[in-house]
């Protein structure tokens, strides 16, 4: 018995451990339910990957010190410290709609206090002209204009809303309160549990995560701001059609590299329709067949047909489609039977640089640089019923695209020297702006190269993807395209920062369509946090310098 008493002594302290580290913070139930954006900093997670880097003597971190005086840093540190908050707990920032104020919103920080005295206290030694009042059971002041501070004994609500229009008084000026700032404030500490966003459970799941920041946006709510439905050329969408549409993204940061799970809930009523969405990965043969040489952006996705017809019609958008594609003889099926949904934007041969150009300015003759870019886009669709694709391309001639002389396509001349390519096969269509992109794509020859890694680790296999090489992107960036030395100056500290970026997934998985977020460094060494820091402070510095 004694050993079965010390298993489940032990399964218990498991089961305790793990509900601590996987609830969710108790601030967060002062966020209402009706909150249009929720953005959450877990600073017990990031000082710990702050003092492992510290820990191992971070040459970031020695850099930085070099630039912040000893004493600045120590400053900085203990006023954190006494100023009495909670720095081992999550800070939540929310926005919600309110139209009370003239902006038709208000932004509210929550931020735990691990001792209000010393907050009271850093309140006075940092705003000596500020008074400290009691109302409605908490202590509260005016930090300035349309920002309002009140604190119970666990908990600082910051509050931000510069234009008041119920009352008019000045909310910085001696110690009157403007009347819609208070009533706000006291909603803010009685949020009721049923209206609290903890009882959202996706929320809840959300935050259970515990990422190093986190940020929730209910864009159904940011649709309906102002209570009216939202309306496209005078077709209004019932905001019951956006109910319970969340886009979610967890971020870490971690050494050379910052992740992010990414979650899209779709509205209620349409979620169960467009579960397809996310079933199919594009067409592998069509990124097979891309030209790989130069590349800065691939996008690539498989869209389903018969989700884009369910979609229109869950939203009541199906029958009015249709009246506007009469016109050109077409309807939403005939259209959709074009394509197979898989399509792909390629971005490559970028290159920004500066040339001199000379002008008369005041009767005289003026030389100055002017920024000029260049790349080539190339954008490829599948088909799947090549005699409705070709239907289309009536729609293509109307719009001023000329039959190519060889018959393997149409042209459209952009300038003397620019054009874009529309060609096609019985399989793919191509649009490009070099003709022989296009006819490489369609007769294979590119089949052959190799795509970067961060290419195909991204676009194989997923519904979508989306990858910027910024490296590449940086590099034929010339940094004096600038007539300003400063400007110079970042550019060329900029392309000391990032690697890649890339958004890939799609899937539908528990009830959303997940997708993954990576923004890669080039110093794989560092934690990333510091080296945002370190790039925040060679900014700086450069903004310091004296202009020449």
């Amino acid at each position: 018995m004694p050993r079965y008493g010390r298993v489940i002594l032990l399964l218990t302290f498991v089961a305790v451990l793990w509900s601590a580290c996987s609830k969710v913070p108790d601030n967060a139930r002062y966020i209402p339910q009706d909150a249009v954006g929720v953005v959450g900093v877990n600073l017990r997670s990031l000082s710990k990957k702050i003092a492992w880097n510290l820990i191992t003597g971070s040459k970031l971190f020695k850099e930085i010190q070099k630039r912040m005086p000893a004493k600045n840093a120590d400053d900085m540190v203990g006023g954190i410290e006494d100023a009495g908050l909670d720095v081992s707990n999550t800070f939540y920032v929310y926005t919600r709609n309110d139209n009370r104020f003239t902006d038709g919103k208000v932004i509210v920080g929550l931020i735990p206090l691990s001792d209000a005295t010393k907050w009271e206290q850093y309140i006075k030694t940092a705003f000596p002209a500020v008074t400290v009042q009691q109302q409605n059971g908490r202590r509260q002041a005016a930090l300035g204009k349309g920002m309002y501070a009140g604190w119970s004994a666990e908990l600082l609500i910051l509050m931000n809303a510069p234009a008041v229009s119920l009352a008019e008084e000045d909310a910085g000026e001696d110690t009157s309160i403007a009347a819609a700032l208070i009533t706000a404030m006291d909603e803010a500490f009685k949020v009721p549990v049923a209206n609290s966003i903890v009882s959202n459970k996706r929320f809840s799941a959300f935050q259970a995560h515990r990422y190093d920041l986190s940020f929730w946006l209910n864009y159904g709510s940011a649709f309906n701001s102002d209570g009216t439905p939202l309306s496209f050329n005078g077709i209004s969408l019932s905001s019951a059609m956006w109910k319970d549409a969340i886009i979610t993204a967890g971020f870490e940061f971690g050494k050379g590299n910052i992740g992010a799970e990414v979650n899209y809930f779709l509205p209620a009523h349409v979620e169960e329709a467009t579960r397809d969405f996310g079933e199919v990965e594009a067409d592998r043969e069509m990124l097979d067949r891309l030209p790989k040489k130069n590349m800065d952006m691939l996008l690539s996705m498989h869209i389903s047909p018969s989700g884009v017809r369910t979609l229109l019609e869950k939203l009541g958008l199906f029958g009015i489609t249709n009246v506007g594609l009469a016109t050109k003889g077409l309807d939403v099926d005939y259209l959709l039977e074009a394509f197979t949904g898989d399509m792909a934007i390629l971005m490559s041969d970028f290159v920004l640089d500066a040339e001199m150009k000379s002008d008369m300015f005041m009767g005289q003759m003026v030389t100055h640089k002017e920024q000029k870019a260049s790349m080539t886009m190339t954008y490829v669709i599948r088909i799947n019923k090549k005699e409705n694709f070709t239907h289309l391309l009536d729609m293509a001639k109307e719009g001023g695209m000329q039959p190519l002389k060889d018959g393997s396509g149409f042209v459209l001349p952009l300038t003397s020297s620019d054009s874009v390519f529309l060609m096609m096969n019985d399989r793919y269509a191509v649009i490009t702006s070099k003709r022989n992109y296009a006819t490489g794509f369609l007769s294979g020859a590119f089949m052959g190269q190799k795509m970067k890694d961060i290419y195909t680790d991204a676009a194989y296999g997923q519904p979508f993807a989306l990858t910027l090489d910024i490296n590449e992107l940086f590099r034929n960036v010339d940094p004096g395209i600038s007539n300003s030395p400063r400007d110079s100056a970042i550019i060329s500290e900029s392309k000391k920062l990032l690697s890649d970026i890339t958004l890939k997934g799609g899937k539908y998985v528990d009830n959303a369509y997940k997708f993954s977020l990576d923004i890669n460094f080039l110093n794989t060494d560092e934690n990333s946090i510091l080296e945002l820091i370190d790039f925040g402070m060679r900014i700086n510095d450069i903004g310091n310098k004296p202009a020449l």
